[in-house]
């Protein structure tokens, strides 16, 4: 048996668009059953699911790099992070 699973993405909502050009489908919870069902069969319905999530149910901020190594799989990789002032100048004359 081979266990694995699918991320599915869907247009960006207005909140994720400032960020990337795609976002992964985030069904609502009175969709779980329709999406689960395996005796569902119309094409046109599942489509609307995946529509993009409502933007006002969300909230993003800056997270660590903790999450750009596969090996860290943990609530960590959602911690919100501390962003430092960027540096202003690549040199700095003495």
């Amino acid at each position: 048996m081979v266990e694995t699973c699918s991320i599915l993405t869907t247009t960006p909502n207005k909140l994720m668009a400032t960020v990337h050009d795609r976002m992964p489908v985030i069904l609502q919870k009175e969709h779980y059953d329709l999406w689960l069902d395996p005796g569902m069969t119309r094409v046109e319905v599942a489509c609307e699911l995946l529509a993009p999530f409502d933007y006002r149910l969300m909230r993003y901020f800056p997270v660590s790099n903790h999450v750009n190594s596969v090996a860290n799989d943990d609530e960590a990789c959602s911690f919100p992070a501390e962003v430092s002032r960027p540096q202003s100048h690549l040199f700095y004359s003495a």
